[in-house]
């Protein structure tokens, strides 16, 4: 097994990152060793670092010999020039770096402008139903829609799949179509969207940044905020425009075997 790293700021990586995992289920994990860096934004493109920091992470990248990952969100017409200086700043620093896209016209500008970084697809590509309220159930159907997507992703190119656990457990397949598989923990995203309430919670304007066009604040960037509900099981976290929760014991164990490399992340990020 291979790990992966997702910080919030370009460092050392931890000596034991296994040790982040909660309620001691990191013995579910396999023995292996740190080989990726991940950073950037799967969720919002206000949160992309600018490209003048990506030298920064290929540097720390480089330095602990680790193999430095950009993660992009879904954008909007606004968010593509952004996505591509930041492109250009990664071929530059690291010509061939992964690339984890969201977004189909993102992966496209990596095939057509950028063949030698590496695409990835990221975990918004599982549109397996993400609910944790006990009891909840995928539709039907979601095991062979998954099936078409990986072959889809193959075809256009992706090297491999990355996702969070997922009530259906499928989405990871059984090692088909030849693409490498990633498991993110502990922490798994239930819902991401263009409103952004902590935007608008801390008077930084309308919710809806991506349509206004007005500046953001990055007050996520402040850290993940707990919510308790009473029909959840466990604790959520709301982090800019994604609400995540905590991957449950039972689905670690079921999905890790079928991944390739397990990304483990300090704290819920957007």
């Amino acid at each position: 097994m291979e790990y992966g790293w997702r910080a919030r700021e370009p460092g050392a990586v931890p000596q034991d990152p296994w040790a982040w995992c909660p309620r001691g289920w990191e013995r579910a994990l396999p023995p292996g060793r740190v080989t990726a860096l991940y950073f950037g934004s799967e969720f919002c493109q206000d949160a992309l670092p600018l490209p003048e920091r990506v030298g920064d992470w290929v540097e720390s990248a480089r330095d602990q010999d680790l193999v430095p990952v950009l993660l992009t969100p879904l954008v909007t017409s606004r968010g593509v020039p952004r996505v591509v200086r930041l492109l250009e700043a990664l071929a530059g620093a690291a010509p061939r770096a992964e690339v984890v896209c969201n977004d189909v016209g993102v992966l496209r500008v990596v095939r057509s402008r950028f063949s030698g970084l590496r695409p990835r697809a990221g975990r918004v590509w599982n549109r397996a139903l993400r609910d944790p309220r006990p009891g909840a159930r995928p539709p039907n159907g979601e095991a062979d829609r998954a099936r078409r997507l990986r072959r889809f992703l193959a075809d256009m190119g992706v090297r491999a799949i990355e996702t969070d656990p997922d009530l259906v457990g499928g989405f990871l397949g059984a090692g088909g179509e030849g693409l490498e598989r990633t498991l993110h923990l502990p922490f798994a995203f239930v819902a991401s969207g263009r409103n952004c309430l902590v935007r608008a919670d801390e008077g930084g304007g309308p919710p809806d940044d991506w349509v206004s066009g007005g500046p953001c604040g990055a007050a996520c960037c402040k850290g993940a905020r707990r919510i308790l509900r009473s029909d959840v099981p466990g604790p959520l976290w709301r982090a800019g425009n994604t609400l995540f929760r905590e991957a449950a014991e039972e689905d670690v164990r079921r999905d890790v075997v079928r991944a390739d490399r397990v990304v483990l992340h300090e704290e819920p990020l957007p």
